[in-house]
């Protein structure tokens, strides 16, 4: 028991002594001088990072798009303008022009016809002797092809009593160089060259070929007053035994019954 107090008693006086070196080294130690020291420097503060805006997702289906979202800014993206104007229509690259019915025709046949040998259904290819025009525009030039069949003819050995020869030419359609048409209804009736001086009668009209040389007048002659007085004229004036010819290069006057139209380039 004894030696236990012993060695408390050293250890606390130990303890005093190394307390009383230290305070004594504290009051030794000089104050530091603070006015001589650099202050310490600061770290740059961090950017400040703007919030992210998340892309809006695309609408399914038909559902409505969602309102532009807010920048950082706080204002609303600008919407891009759209041309709402109709688009301006191409013109049409052609024209189509119409020739009004009564339109005269100059046609020169290259190629003699006979009322002697000419059958009905036979094929009658002609020129114009001029061209068409619409306004400003030469619709079908000079030389274009007009087409066309023999309607009707009576041979000068079938003629009525008095009376010669006729023949009967119905056009169909007039065919430019280029290969571009029309169809059209025109048409004439020759009859045989007269006596005394009389000219041959070239009688217009593609229907009156039928009416002159039908039935009407195998019976009867005169039955020309029913069909007119200048068909009448014509037919009497006319020489039986002669017949009704339109000779190379001879050119006949017809008018269009119908209006014709045709398409050009613009």
């Amino acid at each position: 028991m004894k030696g236990l107090v012993c060695s408390v008693t050293v250890l606390f006086a130990l303890g005093v002594m190394v307390a009383g070196c230290s305070a004594e080294k504290s009051a030794e130690a000089p104050a530091p001088d603070y006015a001589m020291m650099e202050p310490p420097v600061a770290a740059p503060a961090a950017p400040a990072v703007a919030p992210q805006v998340a892309a809006p997702h695309a609408p399914a289906g038909n559902a409505p798009a969602p309102a532009p979202a807010r920048a950082a800014t706080g204002r609303v993206p600008e919407e891009t303008h759209q041309d709402i104007r109709p688009p301006r229509q191409a013109q049409p690259e052609t024209v189509t022009l119409t020739i009004p019915s009564g339109t005269n025709l100059g046609l020169i046949f290259d190629a003699p016809l006979s009322s002697e040998t000419a059958q009905t259904g036979d094929p009658v290819t002609v020129r114009l002797a001029s061209a068409i025009l619409v306004g400003d525009r030469v619709v079908f030039p000079a030389d274009s092809e007009v087409r066309g069949t023999v309607s009707d003819v009576k041979p000068a050995s079938k003629g009525f009593k008095d009376t010669g020869g006729a023949i009967s030419v119905s056009f169909s359609k007039i065919v430019a160089p280029g290969g571009r048409s029309a169809t059209i209804s025109a048409g004439f009736t020759k009859l045989a060259e007269g006596s005394a001086g009389k000219k041959a009668a070239i009688i217009g009209g593609s229907a009156v070929g039928g009416a002159l040389l039908g039935k009407v007048f195998d019976k009867d002659e005169k039955g020309a007053a029913l069909i007119g007085g200048a068909i009448g004229t014509a037919v009497a004036g006319s020489t039986k035994g002669r017949e009704a010819v339109v000779k190379a290069g001879e050119e006949v006057p017809v008018a269009l019954e119908k209006s014709a139209r045709t398409t050009l380039p613009r």
